[in-house]
């Protein structure tokens, strides 16, 4: 007879007041289950939110696609390696403090290279408002439950706190932050419905990261199948701002109920991990860390002339100046370091309106 599987994560959150336990119910409702496919859909699901402005994308792409483009994965393993950090210790952590106080340097440092760029406080407030509610929202639209009350109070609270850490530009406090997990909801559904204009940088910056997705966990055969993924996940509003085609139909009605059932069944029949995926990470061995690395220094040095060689030909960006750019710095050979690029990739890449 098959023992029940251990489970133990739902259990302590119900055991926990949200009141004062709020750190270790945000750290249990975020911080176990992960791996390396889920937190990578997680970053492109998540941060393509926070670029559709016509001043945030040029923070990010610059003139020539920065780190976007340079070192893509590198700065996927930067990112989360931060929020890893404060999901699982806390706004009260001195880890996070000297994290959150690192991310205040580097945009001050941006800040005086691009000034007005990082003085947008619903931006800031929309980060922590997104990813406060984001586990909660992507579980309905896979057709899972969301969260239980108890933890929509504790992320309510945890990014409330984790907003007094950030400052905009010129070391501005932050204001605004809505009142309860509903306020939340609604300051989201406010910040992505507001009218944006459709900017190229934009395009590109999306684009390069639902490629970078499919590059990584796809083979090339399904990389179609990767980017209606992606795209079922996404907000409608941004890949409208984004002018990426939305998901076929089909795509959007199956893909989100498959990933749910997977995710359902791993629920219902799998035991609980004994360890976050931070930990799971620390506890690599040094050699696995140095593999690690090597294997993201490579997936670095392929990526930017595959991605160029996909998208500098878009005929809808035929004569604008980023995409003429990339044209520019490609090889004539019509191959990259990743290899030749087929036409089923071609017909793969998120497409303008």
């Amino acid at each position: 007879m098959n023992e029940a599987p251990k489970k133990w994560i739902r259990q302590e959150i119900e055991s926990l007041d949200p009141e004062t336990d709020y750190v270790r119910i945000w750290r249990l409702s975020s911080s176990y289950g992960l791996n390396e496919f889920m937190s990578g859909l997680s970053y492109v699901t998540t941060f393509q939110n926070f670029v559709v402005t016509d001043w945030g994308s040029e923070a990010i792409w610059r003139d020539d696609g920065g780190k976007v483009l340079k070192r893509p994965f590198g700065r996927v393993e930067q990112t989360e390696g931060a929020n890893f950090i404060w999901w699982f210790y806390g706004p009260h952590d001195e880890r996070t403090k000297k994290s959150v106080d690192a991310i205040n340097r580097l945009h001050a440092y941006w800040a005086k290279k691009l000034p007005g760029r990082f003085s947008y406080n619903d931006d800031y407030v929309y980060v922590a408002a997104y990813t406060a509610t984001s586990m909660h929202r992507f579980r309905l639209a896979l057709g899972l439950p969301g969260f239980l009350e108890k933890e929509k109070f504790a992320a309510h609270k945890f990014w409330g706190e984790m907003t007094k850490l950030f400052v905009a530009e010129n070391n501005t406090p932050l204001h605004g932050y809505p009142d309860d997990f509903d306020g939340l909801l609604a300051f989201c559904e406010r910040y992505e419905h507001e009218p944006r204009p459709r900017v190229e940088r934009v395009n590109l910056i999306v684009s390069a990261f639902h490629e970078q997705f499919v590059f990584r966990f796809f083979p090339k055969e399904l990389h179609w199948l990767g980017h209606q993924l992606l795209r079922a996940l996404s907000l409608p509003t941004t890949l409208e701002t984004a002018q990426i085609d939305p998901p076929l139909p089909a795509a959007k009605q199956l893909l989100p109920k498959l990933l749910g059932f997977i995710l359902s069944y791993q629920e219902e029949f799998a035991d609980d991990p004994q360890s976050s995926y931070l930990e799971s990470l620390e506890q690599l061995s040094p050699e696995q860390k140095v593999e690690r690395r090597a294997e993201m220094v490579e997936l670095d040095k392929a990526f930017g002339p595959y991605f160029k060689q996909i998208v500098h030909d878009d005929a809808k960006f035929s004569g604008c100046p980023f995409h003429e750019a990339l044209k520019a710095s490609t090889p004539a050979t019509g191959t990259t370091s990743a290899g030749a690029v087929t036409e089923m990739e071609r017909t793969s890449v998120p497409h303008a309106h």
